[in-house]
């Protein structure tokens, strides 16, 4: 029997803050242990081991979770319309065919990326330094890409039905393991880099498996039997890959991005891996508020409640201002403070510092948009956003890198590149969204 739906029925803003806050500490946990993960390892191993984890290796690694993170939007976006109709046997049948998609395409695209890591560590101008230490770091992770694709997807399917509460818990024992593992693998074993990828491949080993036997149990038994149909895999797909390209296009710009630093040595590799910490602690936030809107816009479509889809994306626009104001002031203040957490060497320190002043700030540049994006996908328009932001994020980049930049060819220079596609970004889906939204009555 499914509950009183208080994403359609609530307070707006008091619901969109009851279900946002379990999102973003999970989120944050999720995030916690990799700030951890640095520090075991830029503490043991030394600057260039960091760089090697959280640079070339970690953005390839990274690339490959946010696509299939996009492409599980397609099963967050049917499971919170369907959850929202209270059609439960419409649920396990997007749950069961996008979980068998998943899996069969995530081991393919592991096996792909294990054969081919040190030629695409080496295209992206790896500093030879850090090479042995990313190509190691980058292939254990990769034999365990099939558990994080799955973690991602299961929290998003319970997001969707309204529990955010449950992927906070696993992700906190998770988070835990994680943590114990990287000190017992890296510290005591001595196991390098190697025991830093592998303790995070058996925590999210162990997190999928409760999270499967969670959801399994949260589903009601019925007579409908379950079967793989390739128009539910199509649906899911035509929401998701899209999105996931999105992701993508997003990841790639920032390898583009990454191969030019690189150029620049070692230690202005640490600095951007270090900066690129705390500036995820920000990101969270904002992709929470974001992961927020897919699930009160596809719940109140699927309700009808077309006036509440756009009250909420409102609403939760203005909470992410709120919080991301006051988390870019606090980072600014204490910028030096931080990041000496990861390294103690000067130069890094300080030329982290300044990325911390030229790019942060963007994140209020870009907030509409990223919200926008979300909410369009929670309406079933998944295409024109992926267009929009191939042509706007990783054009405006490419551009920006191949034409701009040499006309100044300082790293302070290149990073300006993202407020400024941030601020296009805005513009453009600020546009769209207004287009489309008027469509609804």
């Amino acid at each position: 029997m499914i509950r009183e739906n208080r994403i359609t029925e609530g307070v707006i803003w008091k619901e969109i803050l009851y279900f946002f806050f379990p999102i973003v500490v999970s989120a944050f946990f999720q995030h916690f242990y990799t700030i951890v993960d640095a520090i075991i390892v830029g503490q043991n191993l030394g600057d260039a081991a960091f760089s090697a984890v959280g640079g070339s290796a970690s953005k390839i690694s990274v690339m490959l979770i946010n696509f299939f993170v996009g492409v599980s939007s397609g099963i967050t976006s049917y499971t919170s319309r369907f959850y929202g109709e209270r059609n439960m046997n419409a649920v396990k049948q997007v749950v069961y065919n996008g979980s068998i998609f998943f899996v069969v395409f995530g081991v393919v695209l592991a096996a792909l990326g294990f054969i081919f890591s040190e030629g695409l560590l080496t295209a992206m101008n790896t500093p030879a330094e850090t090479m042995g230490y990313a190509n190691t770091y980058l292939r254990t992770f990769l034999c365990g890409l099939v558990f994080c694709i799955m973690y991602n997807a299961l929290s998003g399917v319970l997001r969707a039905m309204g529990d955010s509460k449950t992927p906070l818990y696993v992700l906190i024992f998770c988070s835990a393991a994680n943590i114990i593992l990287d000190l017992l693998f890296v510290v005591t074993f001595k196991w390098g880099v190697f025991g830093a990828a592998f303790a995070t491949l058996l925590a999210q080993a162990a997190s999928v498996i409760v999270l499967g036997r969670l959801l399994y149990k949260r589903l009601p038994a019925g007579k409908h039997k379950l079967h793989i149909e390739g128009k539910v895999i199509g649906d899911i797909c035509r929401i998701g890959i899209p999105a996931g390209l999105q992701s993508i296009m997003y990841s790639l710009s920032n390898i583009f991005i990454m191969s030019t630093i690189n150029g620049f040595g070692y230690l202005a590799v640490t600095a951007w891996v270090a900066y690129t910490k705390i500036d995820s602690i920000v990101e969270i936030f904002v992709s929470s508020l974001a992961n927020t809107v897919i699930t009160f816009v596809g719940q109140n479509l699927g309700a009808g409640k077309f006036d509440r889809v756009k009250q909420s994306v409102k609403q939760i626009i203005l909470i992410s201002y709120v919080i991301t104001s006051v988390l870019v002031l606090v980072f600014m203040l204490f910028r030096i403070s931080l990041l000496e957490l990861f390294t103690d060497t000067a130069e890094v320190t300080h030329l982290g510092a300044s990325f911390i002043f030229i790019i942060m700030p963007m994140y209020l540049l870009g907030i509409p948009h990223q919200m926008f994006a979300q909410a369009l996908r929670g309406l079933g328009k998944s295409i024109a956003p992926m267009i929009i932001t191939l042509v706007g994020i990783v054009g405006i980049r490419i551009i920006w890198v191949y034409f701009i930049f040499p006309l100044n060819p300082s790293i302070h220079f290149l990073a300006v590149c993202y407020p400024i596609s941030s601020l296009i970004m805005t513009v453009i889906f600020s546009f769209y969204y207004i287009h489309e939204i008027r469509k609804y009555k």
